[in-house]
């Protein structure tokens, strides 16, 4: 089913829904349901990577169950020891790739003995490489804990918490959190009026933009996305267009048959690679390249980024122009969490 994207139309076809029919769910603001009830509503399968498997085999996890990120359990320390996810497999190659990374007395050793291995083309635990982009910390939160809390942390940029009670029960992320309210808007007045004002009101569509040419190549790319401390980049045609949407998720595509020579093909030549292996026919939606206006209501943003699975839409001045900003799902987390509610915890 095609999504429907309509500025006074808030539904989404075609997408997993997570229906208020849970008991725990009736509550006047969203910010104060438990993080237990909301992974019963969710009904997600749990998925937890071995410390001592290879970063190869940690990525074939990621993609067998479509997800983004995993906790890695180090059965010798018996612990978790972080979450593994594409940034680190980005990390991990252009390690592997890189002969001069800086390594001093201030390297940690686990760091150092993943150097050493993937330099010589060794098996690299999960463990070492769990957040070696140190952008994917693990934080966990008690099964009690209100959605409040949570969405505070992901208004800072963490991506996805650990909800436990003594076992891990699951993983919250911002995705999970903004499709339920978006697919349940009508239970929450106070996130529908935030989402029915445009970006510019709510002083979105401010951030600078990380951009290449289309014939950039996709290692050089990945090494644009890591200075620059993001996780997606726009695609540019000679026009300055948005053409396509580059992401470090991508690199599975990369890891799955171990086609490392992709990482020399431009991004365009990537892109359509990626088209052809998802056989998408002409006339479908293609791989999330989406852009909105910076008059779109922050709704019709959140739909765009429900409906593709993404976690970002470039913002124009006008349909087919240039990018001029980007809005992020922690962005709209900044905007729907009640600063004052937050302040009395």
């Amino acid at each position: 089913m095609t999504a429907i994207f309509n500025e006074g139309n808030m539904d989404v076809g075609g997408n997993h829904r997570i229906e208020p029919d849970h008991e725990g769910l009736s509550y006047h603001k969203w910010y104060n349901i438990p993080c237990a009830d909301l992974l019963a509503a969710s009904k997600q399968q749990l998925v937890v990577i071995p410390g001592d498997v290879s970063v190869e085999q940690a990525c074939e996890t990621l993609i067998k169950n479509g997800i983004s990120s995993a906790p890695v359990w180090d059965k010798e320390r018996s612990t978790f020891v972080g979450m593994f996810d594409y940034r680190d497999v980005v990390t991990y190659v252009l390690i592997g790739l890189s002969k001069d990374a800086p390594l001093d007395d201030s390297t940690p050793m686990e760091l150092k003995e993943l150097v050493k291995r993937a330099r010589a083309h060794q098996p690299v635990p999960a463990k070492l490489a769990a957040d070696i982009s140190h952008k994917n910390p693990f934080y966990s939160v008690m099964e009690e804990t209100p959605l409040l809390q949570v969405a505070d942390l992901f208004s800072k940029g963490i991506h996805r918490v650990a909800v436990r009670d003594g076992e891990l029960r699951g993983i919250i992320s911002q995705s999970t959190v903004i499709q339920y309210l978006y697919n349940n808007l009508k239970l929450f007045p106070d996130v529908q009026q935030i989402f029915a004002k445009p970006l510019r009101e709510l002083g979105l569509g401010s951030k600078s933009v990380v951009a290449v040419d289309a014939q950039t190549t996709v290692l050089e790319a990945l090494k644009i996305m890591a200075k620059n401390d993001v996780s997606s980049l726009a695609v540019l045609n000679d026009s300055g267009g948005i053409v396509a949407n580059l992401s470090m998720s991508d690199i599975k595509w990369v890891m799955r048959s171990f086609r490392f020579n992709l990482l020399w093909e431009t991004c365009l030549h990537f892109v359509g690679f990626i088209d052809s292996e998802q056989g998408l026919m002409d006339g479908k939606d293609k791989l999330p390249v989406f852009d909105v206006l910076e008059t779109s209501t922050l709704g019709y943003a959140v739909g765009k980024m429900v409906a593709t699975r993404a976690h970002r839409v470039w913002v124009v001045e006008r349909a087919g122009g240039p990018p001029v900003s980007v809005v992020t799902l922690t962005d709209v987390f900044r905007v729907i969490t009640p600063a004052d509610k937050m302040e009395e915890e």
